[in-house]
């Protein structure tokens, strides 16, 4: 499954970077974001980008470049409720 087909809460791990132009792959590799990586999807939009959690940092993605990023789920994490 690539990471626009995952679903607002859920942990999944990075099992393969398919980014077409090199710039972004650069630019997410510097970030933190390469295979092996695990991501919390924040939120998304139906037709827009995801935004993602990696480590402690968030990264908004257009819908080109998430497409090219291959995920399996691990686990659903629900916010805490104050």
């Amino acid at each position: 499954m690539t990471l626009i087909e995952g679903e607002k809460n859920g942990v999944y791990r990075i099992k393969e970077m398919n980014v077409q132009q090199p710039v972004f792959s650069m630019r997410l590799k510097t970030i933190g974001v390469y295979s092996g990586t695990q991501i919390k999807v924040i939120n998304k939009k139906e037709r827009g980008g995801v935004i993602i959690q990696v480590d402690k940092k968030q990264i908004a993605l257009c819908r080109n470049v998430a497409s090219g990023i291959v995920v399996e789920f691990e686990r659903k994490e629900y916010p805490e409720v104050i």
